[in-house]
């Protein structure tokens, strides 16, 4: 039901997003300008302004999201430093291990798994991802090519993190935004998941086929996210003490793929974006089977 409902409408987005980079030569940088500066903040701004998080159970699951992504960093940081990794390698990887598709598959996923009532906690790790990637996100991109400083000041050039400002401001000022533009701003941004996975279509047409050392980091990324990072995911939310339906949708968090934004940042600051493609492509066919496990083991 999983493969059906929410891994095949991907794999043909995909499918279609290839066989335009194939037959037609199409370039995915403008396609992921328009996703990166106008599509995905405004879908962040809406999100934020409906779901903005409060009280214990968005610190115990920000908590959970940001320490594994810190704990991930850490050790891609190590491996980086012992297997001497260029720049532009080290933030490919951690793009790919660190980013979770909490909107487009996690909402539908735990929907199907565990009901309506997950619903609210996964937009909160969805506010979190969003976050993420607008800062740490945009800052591991740009570093790949760029020093400290000027990736730094990346971070603010993009439009993402005015976003998160701005829906902060409607909420301090307790604003009242129209509906009818508030639902025009939504019609648009939902189109952001969509148009991203067309663009790791076109973006999996164009891999080169590397040496044995470049293919070995891309098995070596895919396999870590697909079976290492859920199992620390799994271990930290348990270590955290959650219970029940939080603790339940955060092992199903934990084997999400890697989220598409990723891909569009790794694109848009050119940090192998072959490299993160194949993990997103790789992490998304095998996460269902990754999930089931889970899924029998709440059971």
């Amino acid at each position: 039901m999983i493969l059906l409902e929410v891994v095949l409408p991907l794999l043909v987005l995909m499918g279609l997003g290839f066989l335009l980079g194939r037959l037609r030569h199409t370039d995915p940088q403008p396609l992921s300008d328009v996703t990166l500066y106008i599509l995905l903040p405004i879908l962040l701004f809406t999100s934020l302004v409906h779901h903005l998080p409060s009280g214990m159970q968005a610190v115990q699951l920000f908590a959970w999201y940001f320490g594994l992504v810190f704990l991930l960093w850490l050790v891609i940081a190590l491996i980086a430093y012992l297997a001497a990794w260029e720049r532009a390698t080290r933030s490919a990887v951690l793009l790919g291990l660190t980013g979770f598709n909490m909107a487009s598959y996690g909402l539908p996923v735990a929907l199907f798994a565990l009901g309506e009532h997950s619903l609210s906690i996964v937009m909160i790790l969805v506010v979190a991802s969003n976050i993420h990637m607008a800062t740490f996100g945009v800052y591991i991109a740009a570093s790949g090519q760029q020093e400290k400083g000027r990736a730094l000041a990346s971070v603010f050039k993009m439009p993402l993190i005015h976003a998160i400002w701005l829906a902060l401001l409607v909420h301090a000022l307790d604003l009242t935004l129209p509906a009818r533009l508030l639902s025009l701003a939504e019609m648009v941004g939902r189109a952001a998941p969509p148009l991203g996975m067309i663009v790791l279509g076109i973006q999996i047409s164009a891999i080169p086929l590397r040496s044995s050392e470049g293919m070995a980091v891309l098995y070596g990324g895919a396999i870590s996210k697909i079976f290492i990072v859920p199992v620390l995911g799994i271990l930290f939310a348990l270590s955290l003490g959650t219970e029940d339906l939080i603790r339940d949708t955060l092992l199903l968090g934990a084997c999400l793929p890697t989220a598409i934004n990723y891909l569009l940042l790794s694109v848009r600051f050119d940090v192998r974006p072959d490299l993160v493609g194949g993990i997103l492509f790789l992490s998304t066919l095998i996460s269902p089977f990754t999930i089931a496990l889970v899924l029998w083991f709440i059971d």
